[in-house]
C-alpha cells in the first residue's frame, strides 16, 4: 500500500497542465477573533504601531508588512495555558526591549525575555481579546535570555499572568 501512496502522490505532483509543481506567492493575510473591533483597533494600532490598511467597516491593519484582519467573536481565543498556538511578529534586536516597556506601560502583561536555543529573544503577550502574541528576535538581541524548560533550561512560562482585562 506504501508503494502504491507513494506513486499516486508523485503523479498528483507533477499532474498540473504546466508540468511544474504550483507554489505560493507570498502570505496573503491573518484573520483573527476579537471580542471588540474597537478595542482591537486600537491596541493594534496606539499600542503596537499598526496601521489601518482599509478604512470602512472591516478592520484590517497591517503591522510590520503583515495584514491582520480582525473578526469579531464570543470565544475560540488561542489556549490559556499553553504556547501553541500563537501569533509571532518578528522585532529588531534594538527593539525588542522597548517594545516590552511600551506593553507593559499599557497595562499589558508580558513574559520575560527568553530563548529556546541560545540565539533567537522570545516573548509572548496577549492582546485585548486573549490572543497569544510573540515577539520573535532571529538574532542579536544582546540581554540576558533564560532557557525555555521545554529547551533543557529552568524558565517556565506563566500563562495565567499573561491574563488582563485592558482599561486603555
Amino acid at each position: 500500500m506504501a508503494m502504491q501512496d507513494s506513486v499516486s502522490a508523485q503523479s498528483v505532483a507533477t499532474s498540473t497542465s504546466s508540468g511544474k509543481q504550483p507554489r505560493f506567492s507570498g502570505f496573503s493575510h491573518l484573520t483573527i477573533p476579537c471580542k471588540d473591533l474597537e478595542q482591537s483597533r486600537r491596541f493594534f494600532t496606539e499600542v503596537l504601531g499598526g496601521e489601518i490598511a482599509h478604512p470602512g467597516p472591516k478592520l484590517e491593519v497591517r503591522i510590520g508588512g503583515t495584514l491582520v484582519t480582525f473578526s469579531p467573536a464570543s470565544g475560540g481565543w488561542t489556549a490559556r495555558d499553553s504556547e501553541y498556538p500563537h501569533y509571532a511578529f518578528f522585532i529588531e534586536p534594538e527593539d525588542f526591549l522597548p517594545m516590552k516597556e511600551r506593553l507593559e506601560r499599557y497595562g499589558v502583561p508580558t513574559t520575560e525575555p527568553w530563548t529556546r536555543d541560545d540565539v533567537k529573544a522570545l516573548m509572548y503577550f496577549r492582546d485585548p481579546s486573549g490572543n497569544l502574541f510573540e515577539m520573535y528576535c532571529a538574532q542579536g538581541f544582546k540581554g540576558k535570555l533564560r532557557r525555555g524548560a521545554r529547551a533543557g533550561g529552568d524558565y517556565v512560562i506563566d500563562f495565567e499572568a499573561l491574563n488582563y482585562d485592558w482599561k486603555y
